[in-house]
């Protein structure tokens, strides 16, 4: 009997030992999930191509919006087809998209609808590149990686702060205007384009960095120790390094080979954080929108 009890205690905690096991690897991997599987010391790393958009249906939620065409003409149609084509040899392996990660579940059966074809696609960039493009290369999932909670604070609202303050009201307005200037001229350009070369546009690099310096403007609105415009900036930089970290997240490979489509106000800091955290290897979309089919 004693034998026999001390065997059933042996395998009792062979038992224990194999689950202790088990729950070890499934938190190491729920850990993993969470975090993303990158680093920054590998000789192989996934690779990052930040694709900078124009909203493709109307928004009015930037500072100055774009006026576009319409976008499901039929030449249009053909020209996002022809821009499809010549992302396809990116061979991504995920396809990120600006959609708040709160409604990842939403876009998804959004998209599981469209390949069922019981969805059409709407005007917007996130449906007309990533759906479209993801639908292509046979991927059962898109990923929504936007994050933008702006604060309750007043101390970050600088057009309201701006407002109450002659001096202050003036100078934004000329800044507004300049960037309203700046985006029509684009627009105007933009309306004659093809999409592919309208996206080659978009995504020059010193057209990033042009753009990217109107936000120092917006910095300097506040009084004393008031630094409303730089509160602004502050979170801007704040929500892009948020966006980046949730496309690390869903990074599960080495392998990997993920394309964020996004609005191209997102092009300098994204490109940017994604390179100095040496998690990717960050390519150019030019290298695709630029070769042949």
């Amino acid at each position: 009997m004693k034998v026999c009890l001390e065997d059933y205690c042996m395998k009792l905690r062979g038992k224990f030992f194999i689950l202790g096991f088990c729950f070890l690897i499934l938190s190491a991997f729920t850990v993993k999930a969470q975090l993303g599987i990158v680093d920054r010391n590998a000789k192989k790393k996934p690779t990052l191509v930040v694709l900078g958009t124009y909203h493709m249906s109307a928004t009015r939620t930037n500072i100055v919006n774009r006026e576009v065409d319409d976008i499901t003409s039929p030449e249009r149609q053909k020209q996002v087809v022809e821009l499809v084509e010549k992302l396809k040899k990116f061979k991504p392996t995920k396809i990120a998209v600006e959609c708040d990660i709160e409604d990842d579940a939403k876009a998804q059966e959004f998209y599981n609808q469209y390949l069922a074809g019981s969805r059409r696609l709407s005007k917007n960039e996130t449906n007309q590149i990533g759906f479209r493009l993801a639908k292509d290369l046979g991927h059962k999932k898109v990923y929504c990686v936007d994050w933008g909670i702006f604060p309750e604070d007043q101390l970050y609202w600088y057009e309201k702060y701006a407002a109450k303050d002659e001096e202050l009201n003036n100078f934004l307005k000329v800044v507004n205007e300049d960037i309203k200037k700046e985006v029509n001229a684009g627009t105007e350009k933009l309306l004659k384009l093809s999409v592919t070369n309208q996206l080659i546009f978009l995504n020059q690099p010193e057209r990033a960095e042009e753009s990217h310096q109107i936000y120092y403007e917006i910095m300097r609105i506040g009084r004393g120790a008031e630094y409303v415009g730089a509160n602004y900036l502050s979170w801007l930089y704040g929500r892009n390094m948020k966006i980046l970290n949730n496309i690390i997240r869903i990074n599960d490979s080495m392998d990997d080979r993920i394309l964020v489509i996004y609005g191209n106000g997102h092009n300098k800091l994204l490109n940017q954080f994604a390179k100095e955290s040496r998690f990717y290897n960050v390519e150019s979309p030019l290298k695709y929108l630029k070769g042949k089919k």
